[in-house]
C-alpha cells in the first residue's frame, strides 16, 4: 500500500511535491543546471527551487528525491509495507531505503556509491542514481561549482488493439492511436513492424511501433501481442421431436442439439413451436440460432397432425401450461363457478401506511404523514410528472423524550419504471421475496427531537419524468415516530428542505391515509378440488376493505383494492391433480405469489391482460396436500380477483 510521503519541508514548499512533467527544448533536448550547496535548479533557463540543497558528502553527490522527480516528470510515493520510497513516472520505478546502498531499478536490483538518508524531513538520494535510469549524461564546471545534467525528451509510442477477439482470415484489426511526445513536439511519423489488418494465420504475434516527432527524436519501441484465434465457424441449428406424428392435442417435446464451436450461441429463435396443434395436417418448425458474433444458422422439421384427438385446448392448457405462465378461460364462464367461503382473520398488531395521493408527482412537498409505533407498513406508488428529477423519501422524526430507533425489516423496491403494471409487478415480487429470507435488520438510531431517513432503498432511486417508483416494506419502531413521505427534487438536501416543505392535498382520486389489522390470515378446511371452484379476493363485499383515515383531513378512507395488506392463505385440504389459478376479474392485473414459499410471477413475461386469462400459480401432485400463497394486492393493478380451483383432466398416453 502507498502512501505520499508527508514531510516537514514539502509541506512548506508543496509546488515540489507535485510532479511537473518535464519541459524540453525546442530540439526535444532537456538541460537541468545544478549549484553545490544551493536549492537553485535551472531547467532550459527556468529558475526551481529544491526542498533541500544539493549536497556532498564523502564524496557522492546527494539531490532531494522530490526535486529531481519534479524535474522528471515523476513523483515520489512510500511503500510502508516494505519500507521503501518509490520514484515513478510513466517508464520507470526506482525503490530506495533509508540507509541501504542498494536500490531497485524496474524490478533490478542495483549498487551505487552512496546510502539514502532523510535531511530536516526530505529524501536525499545519490544523483548518480537517477542518471542511467533516464538517460542522462552529467558534466561538471568545478570552478563555478555547477553540474549540468543533458538529456533528450523522447517521444512515447503506444496504441492499443480496438478490435477484441481476432479470428484468422476474419477479423478486421483496427490499431487505436495512443502516442504523445512529453516535450510538446508534434508527432510526424511512425514505424510498424510485424502490423497487419488481417491474419490470416492463428497463433501469437507481436506488432511494434516506433513514433518520431517534430525535433527529429525517435521513440523507443512499443510492442503489443495478439492472440489470434482459429476462424471462428457458425453455429449449427439443430432441433429434434420425440416423434413426428403426434394427434391433435398431444404435447409435443422439442430437444433443441443446437451446437456452435465456442459454445456461444447467444439467440435462439423459434417460429410455430408450439406445445401442441388443435388441427390436422402438416406443421413446419423452424429454429434459427445466433452465435456472439453474429453469424446464423437455420433448421427447419416438418411434423404431421393426424385428425385424432387426445386432448381439447382448454384440458392441455390446464394440463400444460408452465407454472407463471397464462392460459385462455371463458371469463363470463368463471363467475358461474361455485365460490369457496373462507373467513378473515386479522394477525398481529399492523400499521399500514399508504401514500398514493396524489398519485402524479406535480409538486415538491409532504404527500403524507403519520406517527405510528411498533410494526408499520409502507406503500409508496408515486409516478414523477415534473421536468426535474426527484426523489422519495421516508424521514422518520422523534418527538420523544429520548433516543429512538427504526429498524428496516423487508423492503420491495420497483422501478422507477416506465409503466405502472411493471413497477408494481417489480414491487410486489420484491417485497414477498423478502419475506422468505432473514430481515434486513438496518437499524436506526434517532435522538430526542431529531429526524432521519429511513429505507434508504427508496431514496436512491432518481425518478425522471414519467418514470413510476414503487415501494412496498415493514419497519419496526421502538417508540411512537412521526413519519413524513417526502417528495423534492433530486438535487435537494430533503432533511434542510423538510422545514419549509408544504402538506400537498390528496388528488381526490387515488387513496393516502392510515390503516390497521393489515395482516390477513385465511384459512380453508373445507376440500377443495373435487369440482371445479373459485375464491373472491380483494372485492368490496366477500373481501371487505381496511378502513382508515387520512389523518391530515381527517377524512375517512378505504383501502381500495387493499393493495399493501398481506394475505396468507391456507388451504388445508387440496384434491389431488388440482390446477390453482389466478383470474383478474377488474382488468388487467401482473403481480406475484408465494406459493408454498415459492415466488410466482402473474406472468413470468408479461400480464394478466383481461377476465379471459388466467396464470397458473400451482398444481397438486398424486396425493391431497396442505397449500399455502401468500400475496398483497399488486398496485398499478385493477382488483378483484379470483383464485380458480380446477380438478385437471385424466392423463392420457
Amino acid at each position: 500500500m502507498f502512501k505520499k510521503v508527508s514531510l516537514v519541508v514539502l509541506a512548506a514548499l508543496m509546488l515540489f511535491a507535485i510532479p511537473v512533467a518535464a519541459q524540453g527544448t525546442s530540439s526535444g533536448q532537456n538541460q537541468l543546471i545544478l549549484l553545490q550547496k544551493s536549492k537553485q535548479m535551472y531547467q532550459n533557463g527556468k529558475l526551481y527551487m529544491a526542498a533541500q540543497p544539493l549536497t556532498e558528502l564523502k564524496g557522492t553527490t546527494y539531490i532531494s528525491a522530490t526535486a529531481i522527480a519534479g524535474r522528471l516528470g515523476a513523483s515520489v510515493l512510500y511503500d510502508a509495507n516494505k519500507k521503501e520510497y518509490v520514484l515513478r513516472s510513466a517508464t520507470n520505478e526506482l525503490r530506495y531505503a533509508v540507509n541501504k546502498s542498494s536500490y531497485t531499478v524496474n524490478g533490478t536490483r542495483s549498487t551505487f556509491t552512496g546510502k539514502p538518508f532523510v535531511q530536516k524531513g526530505s529524501l536525499m538520494i545519490p544523483l548518480r542514481s537517477v542518471l542511467k535510469p533516464f538517460g542522462m549524461t552529467l558534466s561538471s564546471i568545478p570552478a563555478q561549482k555547477k553540474i549540468i545534467l543533458s538529456w533528450t525528451i523522447k517521444p512515447v509510442a503506444k496504441f492499443n488493439i480496438t478490435s477484441g477477439v481476432v479470428y484468422a482470415g476474419q477479423t478486421e484489426v483496427t490499431y487505436g492511436d495512443m502516442s504523445y511526445s512529453p516535450s510538446g513536439a508534434a508527432i510526424v511519423n511512425e514505424r510498424w513492424e510485424g502490423k497487419q489488418t488481417t491474419f490470416e494465420e492463428a497463433g501469437t504475434y507481436t506488432v511494434t511501433k516506433w513514433v518520431q516527432d517534430a525535433n527529429g527524436v525517435w521513440s523507443d519501441p512499443y510492442s503489443v501481442t495478439i492472440n489470434v484465434l482459429a476462424p471462428n465457424l457458425p453455429p449449427e441449428a439443430r432441433f429434434a421431436t420425440d416423434k413426428s406424428y403426434y394427434k391433435m392435442g398431444e404435447l409435443i417435446q422439442y430437444n433443441d442439439i443446437s451446437s456452435d464451436d465456442e459454445n456461444k450461441i447467444t439467440k435462439r429463435e423459434w417460429v410455430n413451436n408450439a406445445k401442441a396443434f388443435f388441427e390436422p395436417g402438416e406443421q413446419t418448425v423452424t429454429l434459427k440460432v445466433t452465435d456472439a458474433h453474429g453469424l446464423t444458422s437455420e433448421f427447419s422439421q416438418t411434423i404431421s397432425i393426424t385428425d385424432e384427438t387426445l386432448y381439447t385446448k382448454q384440458e392441455f392448457d390446464q394440463l400444460y401450461t408452465e407454472q407463471g405462465e397464462k392460459f385462455a378461460v371463458d371469463g363470463p364462464g368463471v363467475l358461474k363457478l361455485p365460490t369457496q367461503p373462507y373467513t378473515v382473520v386479522s394477525n398481529g398488531q399492523q400499521t399500514f401506511i399508504r401514500s398514493n395521493s396524489p398519485e402524479m408527482i406535480n409538486d415538491e412537498g409532504i404527500y403524507y404523514q403519520d406517527t405510528a409505533n411498533g410494526n408499520v407498513r409502507f406503500l409508496i406508488h408515486n409516478q414523477n410528472n415534473r421536468l426535474n428529477p426527484v426523489k422519495i423519501y421516508i424521514v422518520a422524526t422523534n418527538e420523544n423524550s429520548a433516543a429512538a430507533t427504526v429498524t428496516d425489516e423487508r423492503v420491495g423496491l420497483g422501478g422507477p419504471a416506465p409503466y405502472v403494471t411493471q413497477a408494481g409487478k417489480a414491487a410486489t415480487a420484491n417485497y414477498l421475496l423478502s419475506r422468505t429470507v432473514n430481515p434486513v435488520g438496518t437499524v436506526t438510531t434517532i435522538p430526542a427531537g431529531q429526524s432521519r431517513v429511513v429505507l434508504s432503498p427508496l431514496s436512491s432511486k432518481e425518478v425522471v419524468n414519467g418514470r413510476i417508483l414503487t415501494l412496498y416494506a415493514d419497519v419496526t419502531t421502538s417508540a411512537p415516530i412521526k413519519f413524513s413521505v417526502i417528495v423534492v427534487d433530486a438535487n435537494k438536501d430533503v432533511l434542510q428542505a423538510l422545514p419549509q416543505l408544504p402538506i400537498l392535498p390528496r388528488d381526490g382520486k387515488h387513496v393516502r391515509g392510515t390503516f390497521e389489522q393489515a395482516n390477513r390470515s385465511i384459512n380453508v378446511l373445507q376440500t377443495i378440488g373435487d369440482v371445479p371452484s373459485r375464491m373472491i379476493l380483494a372485492d368490496k363485499v366477500v373481501d371487505t376493505r381496511l378502513s382508515g383515515y387520512d389523518v391530515l383531513t381527517g377524512e375517512a378512507m378505504s383501502n381500495d383494492g387493499n393493495n399493501g395488506a398481506m394475505y396468507v392463505l391456507n388451504l388445508w385440504h387440496v384434491k389431488p391433480h388440482t390446477l390453482i389459478a389466478v383470474n383478474p376479474r377488474g382488468g388487467h392485473y401482473g403481480g406475484a405469489f408465494l406459493v408454498n414459499n415459492k415466488l410466482v410471477y402473474a406472468t413470468n413475461t408479461t400480464i394478466l391482460s383481461n377476465a379471459n386469462e388466467a396464470g397458473v400459480l400451482y398444481r397438486t401432485g398424486d396425493t391431497e396436500e396442505a397449500v399455502t400463497i401468500a400475496f398483497t394486492p399488486a398496485s398499478g393493478s385493477n382488483l378483484p380477483i379470483n383464485l380458480l380451483f380446477l380438478p385437471l383432466p385424466e392423463v392420457k398416453q
